[in-house]
């Protein structure tokens, strides 16, 4: 099976892609003529339709840009292309601001009228409404200008990250006599293997190689910060987490919640971490030994037309639709084959495209899966609804992947055969609470610690690692042995450079996936036909709002701690299954 993208529905040259760019510089001059002309609903009408058309128009060289240079990141011309999508959107979003202001000057009772008048104009009005929300941080031309200057700046720092990534030596070791080569590709493989030395020499020697590159790392993280600072202060917000959080509209609480019942239930990661240890016969274990799966060494491999079929079996109590609409994407929506040229160490979705590199390990099965979540649900809100809402937020859309994670792994341990393979899975379900809870608020935490640090001081190489190492102490706790390349980790977190606030959406994600696989398939208190509702309403609705699709209110802080009553039940599932084996 070949699974790779067919992007000629974006653009079927490049040469495409540039003859939009001077059509949607022309669109954009057309559209100026609407800052001299008093709006009535009509005009309005015409105004927004012209406006999105062209953020669609955007939206499509930014996708086609990105994708075309993860294919290849060793091709000087692609990541010229992406820069150019990426500044050109950004002027875009610029020149398009006079609208939000000659919106707003109107006042949001005329707008309303005009709604009353104009039934066209329906389909607008979460967007206009929000627009009013978010009034406060609307800003003139020159601080808009900033801000852009701003955004230009993140991505030339992005660029710079992206090259030492590309550039970045992960160094050698020596196995059976032989020099091997690590590299981002293998990094991972390596540090799940049986033999302790390897995994010691290759995170040792990685992290070195890192650490080599430090001060360039921070110069990066500083300067990155410095810009989402400065731009969350120039729009009206008293932190980035708090823009963040506004933007759709998500109580601040939330965050808080999430640290406090994570930090309340660390107890649950340690005694976990603590039993594989002891499987694995580590008395002192390092962080290196955490990354070895409990497989009892079996023979756990797939090929790209096994974890096809696999995923379909698992995701059946989805419905026919669902699956419809999976058989549909694995037609050029999905770049899985292994290539030297692409980018080594991303799985990412984009619109409905998914990218990664399929070595056929069961990490790589799920992390098929998890994507294979977010384009489906950019493929049914795409089909039902405009432009403007068919893209999810960050914050429910991880819950579409999150629950085929669920489904995969139980689907794959109800069919184990033996004892070895329920184990196997079983970790496997934990493993995924310790990476997607746990860690991803480790790394809420972190990136919250360096904001306020970054009020008081630059981030220094120092500063970073010593934040850094404290969390990881608190979260893996005392029976563990930290080395002190340790601390250098962070270089590696490509999420706190790329974005603000994202590891959060990992973590409650899995929380709310847990309660709704319960409704779907235990409690039966969720029909199928609500999920495929969910999955298609893409942004039409704030995200706590649409979360109610699924019976879910977040303001109910019990969804966190019934998360953790699964993690508990697992545990003892697997304590169990161990004694017995006793």
């Amino acid at each position: 099976m070949v699974l790779k993208w067919n992007l000629k529905p974006l653009f079927v040259s490049n040469d495409a892609f540039y003859e939009e760019i001077k059509k949607i510089r022309q669109l954009l001059t057309n559209i100026k003529q609407y800052e001299k002309i008093a709006l009535d609903d009509k005009t309005m009408l015409a105004m927004l339709n012209e406006k999105w058309y062209i953020k669609e128009l955007t939206n499509n060289l930014l996708v086609y840009g990105s994708l075309r240079y993860y294919q290849n990141i060793k091709d000087d011309e692609r990541l010229k292309m992406k820069q150019i999508a990426e500044n050109f959107s950004n002027q875009v979003n610029v020149e398009l601001t006079f609208i939000d202001r000659k919106i707003l000057a109107l006042g949001k009772e005329m707008i309303d009228s005009f709604l009353k008048q104009n039934t066209q104009l329906t389909i607008y009005r979460l967007s206009l409404d929000n627009l009013f929300r978010m009034q406060e941080h609307v800003q003139d031309s020159q601080i808009n200008e900033v801000i852009s200057n701003n955004l230009n700046d993140i991505n030339n720092q992005l660029a710079l990250y992206n090259n030492i990534l590309k550039d970045i030596k992960y160094g050698e070791i020596e196995i059976d006599g032989q020099i091997s080569e690590i590299t981002a590709a293998t990094f991972g493989k390596y540090l799940a293997l049986r033999n302790r030395d390897i995994r010691k020499q290759v995170y040792l020697t990685v992290n070195r190689q890192f650490q080599k590159e430090e001060e360039k790392f921070a110069q990066i993280l500083n300067r990155l910060f410095d810009d989402r600072v400065q731009n969350a202060q120039l729009a009206g917000y008293r932190s980035v987490l708090e823009k963040v959080l506004f933007e759709e509209n998500i109580d601040s609480k939330i965050i808080d919640v999430l640290i406090k019942t994570v930090n309340d239930n660390l107890y649950l990661m340690q005694q976990y971490l603590t039993i594989k240890a002891q499987l694995l016969n580590i008395d002192k274990p390092h962080l290196y030994d955490f990354s070895v799966p409990i497989d009892n060494n079996l023979p756990i491999q797939y090929s790209l037309e096994e974890a096809i079929n696999i995923i379909k079996k698992a995701l059946k109590p989805l419905g026919n639709e669902y699956l419809d609409v999976f058989e549909y994407l694995l037609d050029g929506h999905i770049d899985a084959e292994i290539s030297e040229n692409k980018h080594q160490s991303i799985t990412f979705s984009w619109n409905t495209y998914t990218f990664m590199n399929f070595q056929g390990s069961y990490v790589d099965l799920k992390n098929l899966a998890h994507e294979i979540g977010h384009i489906v649900n950019y493929y049914l809100s795409q089909k039902n609804l405009p432009f403007l809402y068919e893209d999810s937020t960050i914050f429910v859309g991880e819950v579409a992947a999150i629950v085929n994670e669920i489904l995969l792994n139980k689907y794959l341990y109800d069919n184990a055969q033996t004892d070895e393979e329920r184990i196997f899975y079983l970790s496997k379900e934990i493993d995924n609470f310790v990476t997607s809870v746990f860690k991803q608020t480790m790394y809420t935490e972190l990136e919250k610690d360096l904001y306020n640090l970054k009020l008081l001081q630059p981030l220094s190489v120092h500063i970073v690692s010593e934040c850094y190492t404290k969390l990881l102490k608190k979260y893996y706790g005392n029976n563990v042995i930290y080395d002190d390349e340790s601390g250098i980790e962070w270089t590696r977190l490509g999420h706190i450079y790329r974005w603000s606030y994202y590891p959060y959406k990992y973590a409650t994600g899995l929380m709310i996936a847990s309660n709704v696989v319960n409704a779907l398939l235990n409690d039966k208190t969720l029909l199928k036909e609500q999920y495929i509702q969910f999955l298609s309403s893409g942004s039409s609705m704030y995200s706590l709002e649409l979360l109610k699709i699924l019976n879910i209110d977040l303001t109910n802080y019990n969804i966190m701690e019934n998360g953790f009553n699964v993690l508990r039940k697992d545990i003892d599932k697997l304590k169990k299954i161990l004694s017995l084996r006793k």
